[in-house]
C-alpha cells in the first residue's frame, strides 16, 4: 500500500462536521486499521500530536533551526550506538552531540 504524502487534506477532500458523523466512543466500538480500540485518550493524544509541532525541538531557540551535522557510521558502529543509546534512556543523536561536545572541549585551542 502506498501512504499519501502530500498536503493534509488534499485539495480534493473536504472535512467537515455533520449530525450524521458523530461516534459515541463510549458506547460504540471503533477500531484504528492497527487494530487499536479509538477512545476518548486515544482521540486526544491524536490531537495533542497533530497540534506539535513537526520536527525536534530546536537546540539553537524557539522557532529557530539549529544546524545540522551529517555522518556515516559502518552498521557495527550504527548497532553499537543504538544499544548504548538505549541502555542509557538517550537517543543516538543525543549520544552523537554528547560525544562531539566533550572532543571540541577536550580539543579546543
Amino acid at each position: 500500500m502506498t501512504e499519501y504524502n502530500g498536503p493534509w487534506p488534499p485539495d480534493d477532500i473536504e472535512l467537515g462536521l455533520d449530525d450524521e458523523s458523530d461516534v459515541d466512543l463510549q458506547a460504540e466500538e471503533v477500531y484504528d486499521r492497527r487494530g487499536n480500540r479509538i477512545d476518548q485518550a486515544y482521540v486526544d493524544a491524536a490531537v495533542e500530536h497533530v497540534r506539535r509541532a513537526v520536527g525536534r525541538p530546536s537546540l539553537t531557540a524557539p522557532g529557530t533551526r539549529s544546524p545540522q551535522v551529517t555522518f556515516r557510521l559502518s552498521p557495527e558502529e550504527k548497532a553499537a550506538a543504538k544499544e548504548l543509546a538505549e541502555r542509557e534512556g538517550k537517543t543516538v543523536s543525543q549520544l552523537a552531540r554528547e560525544a562531539f561536545a566533550r572532543y571540541l572541549r577536550d580539543h579546543a585551542a
